[in-house]
């Protein structure tokens, strides 16, 4: 009994463990507290609010656009993507979708579209590691039977190009085959191509395809293409030696009817390079063949063959690239360039005289491949200067060495006296080069020299690329970016042309060991359209590729 008690007394005086009797989320009785005044961004007037807004990107927009309703009513306000775009894409001489359009006459949501897409694009492009962030891949011709055993040897409708027509925010694919041209309708985000347009051209093969440069042009393309003549006699033609008929034709695309209407074409029996190669269409002028002649589809009485030929050189001349340059015709041949004041013709047709000369320079090493990039000035540098600042690239075999060459042709400055352009001089208005103002080595399998209309552009090359655990050759897009800019170094004035390379590759595509031995790869054509930032790639196989880099 004694025990027990004491046993009773030690747990009695024991401390009390509260927890088990007590719900410690009890409410508590606390002194009143006044709530404290809200602070943020939220509290903000709306003039500091788009103050703020003017200072920071476009995704920091997109995302300060999440948080709160109040900031999502005012990230829609048309002002502030009129900025935005004014600030990260006009400013810094980005290319955007429908930059001819009046930005007055756009909405906000249009605005935030086109500032969105073309700055997502500069910094997909510029970053560390570009990747397309979609794009999608059918086959140009639907095949009855699987081809897949004999692609590059055997299939019967290989893309030879893939091009872009200005003027359609690259939407829009034309595809062209041996004797067939397809035009495409390829929507951002969409899972699928839709065909537009299509001509065949019976007995015929087609030598190249050439796109309109200035999108208001009714002529969307012109094309080249040879045809065997049947044997009948042809006064001065044997029977054995009958020559090719070649026919040049301004096409344009008529999207009701979904075929192409031919707007002028001509033809001819001999010799094919008096029409091919098509090097250029600006508005109503075509320049081809070699020598390089324009050819007016709107007007036959202003087709113009330029008196100059080719000049005598040791080693392969044929053209390369043609542009057409503030009144002149620049022509890039193999072994040297040429700069030609462009024919002018008065109301009636006639030529008129020439106000300027003519430059040549040779070159050391006969090139590959040539593009042509003209850079766009402001309208004062374009009035304080008499040419617009022109890059030329080239890939170049020299000693068993490749490299891709940098030639820079700088405009000279106007000379104005008593507040007026002086005297019309007979000299060229820009300073030719008088060597490669860059060289960089590529390897040899570097191919296919592509470059957009605003200076971006891009080679193919092969390269060992590690995938996970394992490493494998691969054909590689590596991109580049040429730029232009006045600089005053010792208070003079000039031009200066940059070529910035990336050192990581845009695409990759596995290839095989045939592939690589033959230096005969899948792809077999690529094109850009810079302004939005989409890639084309028209394979051997017949299917083609297209990638979204914005």
């Amino acid at each position: 009994m004694t025990q027990t008690i004491t046993d009773l007394l030690d747990v009695a005086l024991a401390p009390v463990q509260l927890s088990k009797f007590i719900r410690l989320n009890a409410p508590t009785r606390t002194a009143y507290r006044p709530p404290r005044a809200a602070v943020g961004l939220t509290l903000l007037p709306d003039d500091v609010l788009l103050l703020v807004l003017s200072l920071i990107g476009v995704d920091d927009i997109l995302a300060l656009r999440m948080t709160a309703k109040r900031f999502f009513s005012v990230t829609n306000l048309r002002w502030v993507w009129s900025d935005a775009l004014r600030r990260h894409v006009i400013d810094k001489r980005l290319p955007f979708p429908s930059p001819n359009a009046d930005l007055k006459s756009l909405s906000a949501k249009e605005l935030e579209v086109r500032a969105l897409h073309a700055a997502r694009f500069q910094q997909n492009w510029c970053s560390p590691a570009p990747r397309p962030r979609g794009g999608i891949e059918f086959q140009a011709r639907h095949m009855e039977t699987d081809e897949s055993a004999a692609l590059l040897e055997a299939h019967p409708h290989p893309i030879s190009q893939v091009l872009f027509p200005s003027g359609h925010n690259g939407e829009l694919v034309l595809t062209v085959e041996k004797a067939r041209i397809v035009c495409w309708e390829v929507p951002f985000g969409g899972s699928e191509a839709f065909m537009v347009a299509e001509r065949s051209l019976p007995d015929a093969a087609i030598g190249g395809v050439v796109v309109n440069d200035e999108p208001g042009s009714p002529a969307m393309l012109v094309v080249g293409y040879t045809t065997n003549i049947t044997h009948e006699p042809i006064p001065g033609y044997p029977l054995q030696a009958l020559p090719q008929r070649i026919t040049v034709e301004a096409w344009a695309l008529d999207k009701f009817h979904g075929c192409f209407e031919v707007l002028r074409g001509d033809t001819m029996i001999g010799n094919p390079s008096r029409l091919m190669p098509l090097s250029r269409l600006s508005g109503e002028y075509a320049l081809i063949g070699d020598p390089v002649a324009l050819w007016n589809w709107k007007h036959p009485e202003q087709t113009f063959l330029l008196s100059y030929g080719n000049l005598p050189s040791p080693v392969p001349d044929c053209v390369l690239a043609v542009q057409l340059v503030r009144g002149h015709l620049l022509i890039v041949r193999q072994s040297h360039i040429q700069l030609l004041p462009a024919p002018r013709f008065d109301a009636a047709g006639q030529a008129l005289p020439h106000t300027t000369a003519a430059a040549f320079v040779h070159l050391p090493d006969a090139a590959k491949e040539a593009v042509i990039v003209v850079h766009k000035p402001t309208a004062q540098e374009r009035d304080d200067w008499q040419f617009d600042p022109v890059t030329v690239l080239m890939r170049v075999e020299a000693n068993g060495a490749h490299q891709i060459r940098k030639y820079d042709i700088l405009p000279l400055p106007k000379v104005r006296v008593g507040g007026a352009d002086g005297p019309a001089a007979r000299c060229i208005p820009c300073v030719f080069p008088k060597a490669a103002a860059a060289a960089i080595p590529v390897p040899p399998s570097c191919s296919g020299l592509t470059v957009g209309r605003n200076g971006k552009g891009f080679w193919m090359e092969t390269r060992n690329v590690t995938w996970g655990h394992s490493t494998f050759p691969a054909r590689c897009i590596v991109g580049f970016d040429v730029t232009s800019g006045v600089c005053a170094a010792a208070g003079v004035p000039h031009w200066k042309n940059d070529l910035v390379l990336r050192k990581k590759e845009l695409f990759v595509s596995r290839v095989g060991t045939g592939e690589v031995e033959k230096r005969k790869y899948r792809i077999a054509t690529t094109s850009l359209e810079d302004t939005v930032g989409r890639i084309a790639i028209g394979g051997r196989d017949g299917k083609v590729q297209i990638l979204d880099l914005a």
